[in-house]
């Protein structure tokens, strides 16, 4: 695919223009212009930090659920965004239609056997990618106007660490409604550059590339630990350098080498023989729970054990039905 044709077309010139694309019959353009506006004027009194920040980690999760914002982000996301799936390459996962962990795992298994896999979890991925990013992705490889573009990208970022900081730089933010998808398209090169390399490292050997999220994962057949763990290098150093302006470290506690022989596990998925099953945690959960049963619990307690049962048999028939879209 050329770059020409490898990001959104979007062409969006004014705050009219927005207000136009994301109007429907249920909300008239007067009413998506004055949307746009309030959630502009009051930004930073409709979002807060969630329960779910982990501040240790430096990783805030930021919800807008039930205000101006947070309906303005979900149209952002449902009528800007996601009409452009269909471009995102086919190793890339996560936040987009259709595409699960099931479905990268499954990418991954290939059609060759004697699988090795290498694993690598990107630190803080949506605290990396500032808000200069998503105004240069709206504008330069979208063809967004100046205007348009800062609009954009103004509701879409948040201040750097928690709500209140008094931090000028701003990022994408952990739990917004655009933030999976903006995270991928600013990274778009970056990501076929690491597909590229994987395929001709391993060339021979079926690599395969699997993208989601912050979560990396490349696998191939008859390879070694150590080939693995050289290639691993070169991928930590195109994250690191590849755009100077916007550097992706991994968190090296994170990464792992596994092969076929010793059990391999990824995306919370275990894999077999041309095969997925539930990982080690969801197992032992289910186990659990089935566990919780045989002790015979009565009334509403056994029903919701029971409810839960049913889940994990669903999840499991989900797991094992589940394909990998076509190539497109």
């Amino acid at each position: 695919m050329s770059k020409h044709n490898r990001y959104p077309t979007l062409n969006l010139g004014s705050k009219n223009e927005i207000a136009k694309r994301i109007s429907s019959d249920r909300l008239k353009y007067h009413g998506a212009l004055a949307l746009i506006n309030d959630a502009m004027r009051n930004r930073n009194g409709y979002w807060y930090d969630s329960a779910e920040s982990e501040p240790e980690n430096e990783k805030f999760v930021r919800s807008a659920v039930g205000t101006p914002l947070g309906k303005l982000l979900k149209l952002i996301d449902t009528k800007i965004l996601a009409p452009h799936d269909k471009l995102v390459p086919d190793f890339i996962f996560g936040g987009l239609s259709g595409r699960n962990h099931i479905q990268a795992a499954r990418h991954l298994l290939g059609k060759q056997r004697n699988r090795a896999l290498l694993k690598l979890d990107i630190r803080r991925f949506f605290e990396q990618i500032h808000k200069q990013r998503v105004f240069y992705f709206f504008h330069k490889k979208c063809g967004c106007s100046v205007k348009a573009a800062r609009i954009l990208s103004e509701v879409c970022c948040v201040p750097l660490g928690p709500k209140g900081s008094g931090r000028a730089e701003e990022s994408i933010a952990r739990g917004f409604a655009t933030s999976p998808r903006l995270a991928l398209w600013c990274n778009l090169d970056l990501f076929l550059r690491l597909s590229w390399e994987a395929k001709s490292e391993f060339r021979g050997h079926d690599p395969r590339i699997a993208i989601f999220v912050d979560d990396v994962g490349i696998m191939a057949s008859r390879i070694d630990v150590k080939p693995l763990e050289e290639f691993s290098k070169k991928v930590e150093n195109i994250l690191a350098n590849f755009d100077p302006n916007q550097p992706l470290p991994i968190n090296p506690e994170k990464k792992k080498i596994m092969i076929y022989t010793k059990g391999i596990e990824h995306l919370g998925l275990r894999f077999g023989r041309n095969k997925l099953t539930m990982g080690r945690k969801a197992r032992s959960k289910k186990d659990k729970i089935q566990h919780a049963i045989k002790q015979h619990p009565q009334g509403i307690e056994k029903r919701i054990l029971l409810r839960k049962r049913k889940a994990y048999h669903i999840y499991q028939r989900q797991i094992a039905n589940t394909v990998v879209a076509k190539k497109r």
